[in-house]
């Protein structure tokens, strides 16, 4: 997916949207301060882009006061807003992305390993030669199977990089710091490669054409859709004393 650099969503540019999408869609729930935060907007104006959001489908409510990003959000998240590449400039950038796959899979550094690949996106389709990036989603398993032994080796990892000035946001990001440290080698900065989480985005891959190069491919499973039910008012006796 491709967003226009100078756009504007909610009085808010898009890139700015983009930007806040990224960081709030792996939160649980978020209010609108927190989204505030996120786009460095002024202190009370967050409602305004709450409903332009709600009314793109890009968010949810979840609660009162509590949102959550959507999966047509979570695709904006991921959208680029670079030029268009030909076909072959996307080919050259899959074909380093493998390489980079390779390292990570084979190099004793890297904690993580690359367990399932899966392609997607205007990658696939032959008549488009003029392609906005190359959707890629990924799944990182840890290489060591002792959990113990893989925390002792996570902890060690985010000290090194501590020392060398890697600073950690949160706790989550320290703990995930095996995953986040090969998802970064693996994105390489490259603004053609489109890089998600398999785990997080498999609704959606699943849901579109796509190609599994590393794996087994998985079947879509639909949810049984929950329909409430409608409250039955029941109405009391007339003789009730309460």
């Amino acid at each position: 997916m491709r967003i226009d650099p100078k756009g504007m969503m909610g009085g808010c540019p898009a890139l700015v949207v983009r930007k806040a999408l990224r960081y709030l869609r792996d939160c649980h729930q978020w209010g609108g301060e927190d989204l505030e935060a996120a786009a460095a907007l002024a202190r009370g104006t967050g409602p305004v882009l709450v409903k332009a959001l709600r009314t793109e489908g890009l968010i949810e409510a979840c609660g009162s006061g509590a949102w959550i990003v959507t999966q047509a959000g979570r695709t904006l998240a991921a959208a680029t807003a670079a030029k268009p590449v030909t076909r072959a400039t996307a080919e050259r950038a899959l074909s380093q992305f493998l390489k980079r796959v390779t390292r990570v899979n084979e190099h004793p550094y890297f904690l993580a390993k690359v367990t399932r690949l899966v392609l997607f996106g205007s990658m696939l389709k032959p008549e488009v030669d003029r392609l906005s990036d190359v959707d890629l989603a990924v799944e990182l398993a840890r290489k060591e199977s002792d959990f113990k032994l893989a925390r002792l080796q996570n902890e060690q990892r985010a000290e090194e990089l501590s020392g060398i000035g890697r600073r950690f946001r949160n706790f989550l990001e320290r703990e995930g710091c095996w995953y986040f440290e090969a998802f970064r080698f693996l994105k390489g900065r490259s603004r053609v490669i489109a890089l998600a989480d398999y785990s997080t985005e498999k609704a959606f891959v699943l849901a579109v054409p796509h190609r599994v190069l590393i794996g087994e491919p998985e079947p879509m499973v639909d949810p049984a859709p929950m329909t409430p039910k409608s409250a039955v008012r029941i109405r009391r006796p007339r003789d009730c004393p309460f």
